[in-house]
């Protein structure tokens, strides 16, 4: 699991384009997605916050994080009231740039060939973009097929669930968060995102 929740986050970072109305779902994926690459191949262990922080800054804007955090939360989303559901959604967005920020350089070496027809969906709001990753001393293991699901809003298209060999972000994160608040609500959950995202806990 936490090797696949790894892969998963560095797959966030390696797919960063800028935003454009006008790009279609494929060239939002691949058009900029070597300039994380790019950014993370200057970390040389004394700028690493540096570019840490420049590929944050690309990642963000580019992702959904409150349609995501509704996936994963479920059905008990819309119970949540609206200052519950601004806490979860600011939670998990943090604990995924942050999880993604401790593992990122080690991947500045990895490949991504982004596949040229997006299967698209609901009228074409939304798309699914597939691509192949490999990763630095993968040896003779086959690449990892990462998928990213995207629907374009007035912004242009954002991204709000990626998949690894066919394991869903939001899925892995829907089956934790549910154990929570049947155990403990949803101001149980948004104390264990809190709670993970302190200063000095392990990513």
């Amino acid at each position: 699991m936490k090797k696949l929740f790894t892969t998963l986050l560095l797959m966030l970072g390696l797919a960063t384009p800028a935003m454009a109305a006008g790009d279609s779902p494929v060239d939002v994926i691949s058009t900029t997605s070597q300039n994380a690459l790019d950014l993370l191949k200057k970390e040389n262990g004394k700028n690493t916050a540096q570019v840490r922080k420049q590929v944050e800054d690309m990642v963000v804007p580019l992702f959904d994080f409150t349609r995501m955090t509704a996936l994963a939360v479920g059905k008990d989303w819309r119970a949540a009231t609206p200052a519950q559901q601004t806490q979860l959604a600011e939670q998990f967005q943090t604990l995924l740039v942050r999880t993604y920020s401790s593992t990122m350089t080690r991947f500045k070496s990895a490949q991504i060939d982004v596949k040229p027809n997006a299967q698209i969906n609901n009228n074409g709001r939304e798309a699914v973009v597939k691509s192949e990753v490999t990763l630095p001393g993968n040896g003779d293991k086959k690449n990892v097929m990462v998928d990213y699901t995207l629907y374009k809003g007035a912004q242009g298209w954002k991204i709000f669930n990626v998949s690894v060999e066919g394991a869903s972000l939001v899925t892995i994160y829907r089956n934790q968060f549910g154990e929570e608040i049947r155990k403990n609500g949803v101001d149980g959950l948004i104390k264990l995102l809190k709670d993970k995202n302190q200063p000095g806990k392990a990513a």
